[in-house]
């Protein structure tokens, strides 16, 4: 009985990915996980269809549909795209929480989707000059082109989402802010730290995007759209690497890529100055950081820094540390305690549930579980309210008071609710994003009053970038860039709502006297305001800086604002509120007998219906092979070469490895088949909470070769900031040197774990245990400790039977029971090619002790070596520590490292 049931487990688990859906038209196909999902993912595929229309024609005819993904099982904002194993996007939640990326696109999902389908167009155009096609040979690369600089990659998607649509972040407050903040500080990345992947510094990740659309449209305007197309054919003819960027740039367009730069940021530079002539002197420094949140008393504030929540007093002294965890947005519930909404991974996906956190313990509480909210806020009788809206669902406010939830209110077909505050007597005002514009609105007796609907009549200090200057303007028409965002409300008692906009260039803060609707400008920052609390008129607000985010007491401009008389021509409002103005020879439009409501009304045009059918997916014909490679690997303790061919279906939930490979000392060959089914066995399968392997076939066992069925069991997954990995196979084989014998693999890995780009241990530790037939057993586990620009990482292993290490020098240290400990001390040259093409970041010195003990020889030893690992990043994308490590143990040893420690 038993064993029926775990056989009806297993196929209930295989059988999952049948229950999934899809729609498909000519070009593209849309999966998604429940039948619930079938409308919103046939809106997708509409999407999809209309960004193709403009992005195809750019880079030429395609290859095969492209494969859209819903993921309902992760609540935040985002999309990623790839081309292997074939042309893939998967959407994530559908709508931010709060100002995340720019709003004044009518679809921002369509915004979206114009830059990840931009991506799976350049990151497979592998045209060479004059149309040469490259050697084809089945590899799992075969549709990849060489990958550009990060800033290349993340600056054209970006671009076209800002071309193609009546918004982006071409020219978004927030990119504005941050360029001129960098330039009055002196902390503008050069060309090499913004093509580097691994570039960490202010602002990280976000360069590649927001500096990269900048530069990137720059030299679209300057030199049109086909040197773009010629540089990246140039960057094709690699043989076995491409050339560098900056190399391929020069062949296209005759000009240095240096010089480009140069240009670029004198002509930012320029512009910025506009910026800083029309702003006010900052206000005195607080802290560093972000998300700001006064007391009841006004005595302390809160907010968010380095990846924790502080508490302080109101002046910044006594600055405490209280827990690490990532807000949404932080708000005071009483005088002892914090609420919040924040990010919680979960298994194989990512929640967003509400918390409490005491402020004198630093203990945070879970409040919710599995309920999707947002932007958590505490209303005066101790409830908390939210914002909840999922793929394929309306958005709604709720209320949780002590266990209990209920819907407060259903916002109307086409409008995305993207802030949330709530007064001291309860009063509620919501962000409302819809028609490509965000409106600040109370509600009222269950309906939406809107405050300062329209544009604020603010100058802009100099003319942003065009998307359709100079040779821009061979890519057809452009959306006028008249949308405005009205972002980020916050109470100062009853009768003052503040907001953040954009008008001004920059996001400025504001203030709305009720019940006359006054509104005053209460800043002219010069990298903008990103957040704002208040008590009784003073205003604590959050700006971009040089360096990161800052906190200031600001002293208000108070300058009367009023607003323009004419608001963009398709601002189309829906869903039948009367409270609610309309604008003259905008109607509502329909497509597919849907109303647009803003969301496939795309800046005054219509998304064109297309031919599509229903059907319930089935894996079969995505499981063709979609490549081989053929490799180095290690069988037992000798060097062997292994080819294999993979395949994986688009619902990423069956994949499959079919192995051959040789053991040039032994002479021996082997073959296998491992499949995997919720359990990635290929090169892109992810492994789930529970997937179930299989190995059939041959393989190394000791000094021969083992034929058998291996069944199993794999793990891996998220508890918040923990996560675990696991697996264990076992069944009987037969051994060319041992008969017949039952044969096991297995191990299980859980910690907290911060590593950075080439893999080194940054924070947090692990533990593990594993154990084998024939190889190995034991326990491994490793702390960390900072220090200014060193780390003591300790790391103990116990181990037994057969080590399979990779020799490339003499033999390894002995296996036995044995403790190692390692000190670490990086040195940072950064040598760097001009785009970063190549780049040497770090030096890392690693002296490590070791005890050691043999049981086949009971005695123990002693010895010490020393590691020197070059941290590369190779290709702007690929980090590599190189390392080689000499040492001592009862003899001399050596031996080349290619990995982290």
């Amino acid at each position: 009985m038993k064993r029926a049931a775990v056989v009806l487990a297993v196929l209930a688990w295989a059988a999952q990915a049948w229950a999934w859906g899809q729609v498909e038209s000519e070009r593209v196909r849309v999966l998604y996980p429940r039948q619930e999902l079938a409308a919103y993912a046939e809106e997708v595929l509409l999407e999809a269809e209309a960004a193709l229309d403009v992005l195809e024609p750019l880079f030429g005819p395609r290859e095969g549909r492209v494969v859209l993904r819903v993921n309902d099982s992760v609540d935040w904002f985002n999309a990623y795209a790839t081309p292997v194993p074939r042309r893939t996007v998967e959407l994530l939640a559908p709508v931010p929480a709060g100002p995340l990326i720019d709003l004044r696109s009518p679809s921002v999902t369509y915004l979206l989707l114009v830059h990840e389908l931009t991506h799976t167009r350049q990151l497979t155009y592998r045209e060479q000059p004059g149309g040469k096609q490259p050697l084809r040979l089945g590899l799992v690369t075969e549709l990849s082109a060489p990958m550009p600089p990060a800033w290349f990659v993340e600056g054209v998607a970006t671009y076209m989402e800002s071309r193609y649509t009546p918004g982006g972040r071409l020219d978004w407050a927030y990119t504005q802010g941050l360029i001129n903040a960098l330039l009055e500080e002196d902390t503008f990345p050069d060309l090499a730290e913004m093509g580097l992947y691994t570039y960490r510094d202010w602002p990280s990740g976000q360069t590649r995007y927001l500096l990269g659309v900048r530069f990137v449209q720059y030299l679209i305007e300057r030199h049109g759209w086909d040197t773009v197309l010629a540089t990246l054919q140039h960057y094709n003819t690699g043989l076995l690497v491409p050339p560098s960027f900056a190399a391929a740039w020069e062949r296209a367009s005759g000009t240095s890529l240096a010089d480009e730069w140069t240009g670029w940021v004198a002509r930012e530079r320029e512009r910025s100055k506009a910026y800083a002539a029309a702003a006010l002197p900052a206000g005195e420094l607080m802290a560093a950081g972000i998300r700001p949140a006064v007391s009841p008393d006004g005595r302390r504030v809160a907010y968010w820094n380095g990846g924790y929540v502080w508490v302080a007093n109101a002046d910044g002294s006594g600055a405490r540390r209280l827990a690490r965890v990532r807000p949404q947005r932080l708000w005071w519930r009483d005088d002892g305690s914090l609420v919040y909404s924040r990010y919680v991974r979960e298994g194989d996906g990512v929640a967003s549930d509400l918390f409490a956190l005491d402020v004198a313990s630093g203990r945070e509480q879970r409040l919710t579980r599995g309920l999707h909210v947002r932007l958590g806020a505490p209303s005066p009788d101790g409830c908390l309210y939210f914002v909840r809206e999922r793929a394929g669902e309306p958005a709604t406010l709720g209320r949780w008071c002590e266990g209990r939830v209920e819907e407060v209110w259903r916002a109307p077909g086409g409008e995305h609710l993207v802030g949330l505050a709530l007064s001291p007597n309860g009063r509620v005002a919501l962000a409302v994003a819809h028609g490509g514009v965000v409106d600040v609105a109370l509600l009222e007796g269950g309906r939406l009053r809107y405050l300062a609907a329209g544009p604020l009549d603010v100058e802009l200090p100099a003319p942003p970038p065009d998307p359709c200057a100079g040779g821009g303007a061979e890519l057809g028409d452009c959306f006028a860039r008249d949308r405005y965002q009205h972002l980020q409300p916050s109470w100062d008692g009853d009768a003052s709502l503040l907001f953040i906009a954009d008008e001004g260039g920059v996001f400025d803060l504001y203030r709305i006297e009720l019940p006359e609707e006054k509104i005053t400008r209460l800043s002219a920052s010069l990298g903008g305001v990103v957040d704002a609390a208040a008590r009784e008129g003073n205003y604590l607000v959050a700006e971009v800086g040089g360096k990161g985010h800052v906190l200031r007491w600001l002293a208000p401009l108070e300058a009367p604002v009023a607003l323009r008389t004419t608001r963009p021509a398709d601002h189309t409002f829906c869903g039948g509120d009367a409270s609610r103005p309309q604008v003259a020879d905008a109607p509502v439009q329909t497509t597919g007998g849907r109303q647009g409501c803003g969301d496939l009304a795309l800046g005054g045009w219509q998304v064109p219906e297309r031919s599509s059918r229903r059907t319930t997916y089935r894996p079969w014909p995505s499981l063709k092979p979609y490549g081989w490679l053929l490799y180095p690997t290690v069988a037992g303790d000798a060097p062997a070469w292994e080819a294999s061919v993979y395949g994986l279906d688009d619902s990423r939930l069956y994949s499959y490895r079919l192995s051959a490979g040789y053991v040039p000392v032994s002479g021996s060959a082997y073959g296998y088949l491992a499949l995997g089914v919720g359990a990635g066995v290929d090169l892109a399968g992810p492994t789930r909470p529970l997937g179930f392997t299989l190995r059939a076939g041959a393989w190394p066992a000791g000094g021969g070769v083992a034929f058998g069925v291996l069944p199993g069991l794999a793990s891996a997954g998220d508890w918040d900031r923990w996560s675990w990995r696991a697996g264990v196979e076992a069944g009987p084989v037969w051994s060319t040197t041992a008969g017949w014998q039952a044969e096991y693999h297995s191990f299980a890995r859980a910690g907290w774990e911060d590593r950075d780009p080439w893999g080194y241990l940054t924070g947090g530790g692990y533990g593990g245990v594993y154990a084998g037939t024939g190889y190995a057993w034991g326990l491994a586990g490793a702390a960390w400790r900072p220090g200014l620009q060193s780390s003591f990482a300790l790391e103990a292993r116990l181990l037994g039977g057969y080590g399979i290490p990779v020799l490339l020098g003499a033999a390894p240290v002995g296996d036995g029971l044995g403790g190692e400990a390692r000190l670490r001390y990086a040195f940072k040259p950064e040598w760097r090619s001009l785009d970063g093409w190549m780049a040497l970041e770090r030096l890392t010195l690693a002296p490590a002790a070791h005890v050691r003990y043999d049981p086949a020889a009971d005695r123990w030893s002693y010895g010490a070596d020393l590691g020197l690992y070059a941290d590369v990043v190779f290709l702007y994308v690929v980090p590599l520590p190189l390392g080689l490590r000499a040492g001592w143990d009862g003899g001399w040893w050596w031996r080349v490292e290619l990995g982290a420690w």
